[in-house]
């Protein structure tokens, strides 16, 4: 009988029970304790086998009133051998994770920890059914079910939703492993918790849109839509300079000519309306900076560029000049940047692309997915900036009324261990999110395939992991570190757990636990039920983005105002 499977084995091993509970589960006896290792022995004989074992099971250990819980980390007969016609004395290596107490009767409640430990010869057994509920089920809190154990497939796999999505969450595993899958459960799982809550996935394969074909608006090069004067200065810097840290004189030029052609647009479009309802703005009264995300045209930036050469004496060197005016010119006129600069008039549209990337109003579509695949590859890292930047200046702004959730596939790309590699904007704005999110409705989702190579900081940050199976040791000794030394048994087999499996441990996650993510495709929205949902408040949504959008330009202009009084 294999213990670790089916269903009909659970049925059998509950029925043994209620025969003879201990003559049944009795399995061996504690010969040796150290700290929170342990070490068991047992009679295997050819005819019983030893099948009840396997690295990863759990045991019991009767102590006192409670039983322990210990995990097997090690298998191996006392003299690494193997008799057909005798019995053979085995000794397990368990590592002890916490503890179950009978609050009452038929309630066993699990521990974390160990609160006494038990003496040399207390018998270990066979862990009850029930117990492995007690283990896995979440106190306090509805959990949701994403999966099913490894070791008892009758036992469900659940999560706190609410811990999952407000204190971030990783998944890493090395290619093919089913990241994509079991990411897409995660987060249909979180929707149908959570209606509030919008998602946008920065996708560089292109591998989430089959996924969520039914709850989704995919924008990729042909149809993103991300003005250039939405974008900060550092990341138009990281543009037009095509990666390469200008000279201060180059910079202290872009800028200038930046702040310059936004006045310029400002006063040009006050000039534009009626008298009767002209109000002098902000920008008007100079309260602007290279930062304020409001409209300047390209045709403004080149007409400063040449009139400061054609002074006698320019503040700047020509030639900088010169390069400057013939790379906006060039990046304003190539067909790859169009989702930037492919409009003819410039108008501030503002409110239709933060509505169309963030979802407000959702139109029953709460997921965006930005495809980053076909995007120059010298802007992607300035893009991911200005939508993570986006994102947790929504959530700030709206003052949580509004949940955003920020999933950045291969993470390692835009938040990578060496703080001297990767775009600092980008980091900066992940960074936030990660740091300060929980705090307004912000969340962040990290999915790589090398730990190692990802932010340290960030990576703490997710208080929920899923490990799926890694090969490459330096990834492994992270994944470890995170879960703690309590767990070593159970990520000492990451190199080899199957498709779709995981050590899920964290803040929504009862205990450290192996299990297999269930298929996403049973987690699809149920259209009836969201039919006979309320309907959505279209004009509320409408008016919180005014008030949002509103909210973030005032944040920039207190920033220029600071500025121009130091």
């Amino acid at each position: 009988m294999d213990f670790d499977s089916t269903s009909d084995a659970a049925a059998l091993l509950a029925a043994e029970e209620r025969r003879e509970p201990m003559k049944q589960r009795i399995i061996g006896h504690l010969v040796s304790l150290s700290g929170m290792h342990g070490l068991i022995a047992c009679e295997m004989t050819p005819e019983e086998g030893g099948d009840h074992w396997s690295v990863g099971s759990l045991i019991s250990v009767v102590h006192a009133n409670s039983r322990l819980v210990g995990v097997v980390c090690e298998l191996a007969t006392s003299n690494s051998r193997w008799h057909e016609s005798e019995s053979n004395l085995a000794l397990i290596k368990i590592e002890l994770s916490g503890e179950i107490i009978d609050e009452a009767p038929g309630k066993p409640v699990f521990h974390r920890g160990i609160h006494s430990f038990p003496v040399l010869g207390s018998i270990a057994h066979r862990i009850r059914a029930s117990d492995l509920r007690a283990i896995y089920s979440i106190r306090g809190a509805v959990g949701v079910e994403i999966g099913r154990l490894t070791q008892n497939e009758t036992i469900p796999a659940t999560v706190n939703v609410r811990e999952l999505v407000t204190r971030h969450f990783a998944v890493v595993g090395s290619t093919g492993v089913g990241k994509t899958t079991a990411v897409s459960m995660l987060l249909k799982t979180c929707l149908r918790e959570r209606p509030n809550l919008r998602v946008m996935i920065v996708d560089p394969h292109n591998e989430y849109a089959a996924h969520f074909s039914r709850d989704s608006v995919v924008l990729d090069s042909d149809n993103l839509e991300l003005p250039y004067w939405m974008f900060k200065f550092e990341e138009m810097v990281d543009i037009i300079y095509a990666g390469r840290k200008p000279n201060p004189d180059e910079s202290d030029a872009l800028y200038e000519v930046i702040k310059s052609a936004k006045t310029r647009f400002s006063a040009a479009s006050a000039a534009s309306r009626p008298s009767a309802v002209r109000r002098q703005s902000n920008v008007e009264n100079g309260w602007v900076s290279a930062d304020t995300p409001v409209p300047y045209r390209i045709s403004d930036a080149v007409q400063v560029i040449e009139e400061w050469m054609g002074k006698l004496e320019s503040r700047y060197a020509r030639a900088d000049m010169r390069a400057l005016k013939h790379r906006l010119e060039a990046l304003s006129h190539d067909p790859r940047f169009r989702f930037m600069f492919g409009k003819l008039m410039v108008e501030d549209i503002m409110s239709k692309v933060v509505s169309q990337i963030f979802r407000m109003p959702k139109g029953g579509a709460p997921v965006t997915i930005v495809k980053l695949a076909g995007l120059p590859n010298e802007v992607v890292n300035s893009v991911v900036s200005v939508l993570a930047r986006m994102a947790f200046e929504i959530a700030l702004w709206s003052d949580a009324t509004y949940e955003i959730m920020l999933l950045c596939e291969e993470a390692h790309r835009y938040i990578p261990a060496d703080s001297a590699q990767g775009f600092l904007p980008t980091r900066q704005a992940i960074g936030r999110i990660a740091k300060e999110g929980r705090k307004y409705g912000a969340s962040l989702g990290v999915i790589t395939q090398r730990p190692s190579e990802l932010d340290p900081t960030a990576l703490s940050q997710c208080s929920t992991m899923f490990a799926m199976r890694l090969a490459n040791e330096r990834d492994k000794g992270i994944i470890s570190a995170a879960v703690g030394i309590s767990s070593e048994g159970t990520i000492s087999f990451l190199s080899s757990i199957a498709d779709r499996e995981a050590i899920a441990f964290g803040e929504a996650i009862a205990t450290p636990m192996r299990m297999k993510f269930a298929d996403y495709r049973q987690f699809e929205v149920d259209r009836e039920a969201s039919a006979r949902a309320p309907e959505e408040d279209v004009e509320k949504a409408r008016n919180d983005l005014r008030s949002i959008i509103g909210r973030m330009r005032g944040e920039y202009q207190g920033d220029a105002a600071a500025l121009s009084q130091g």
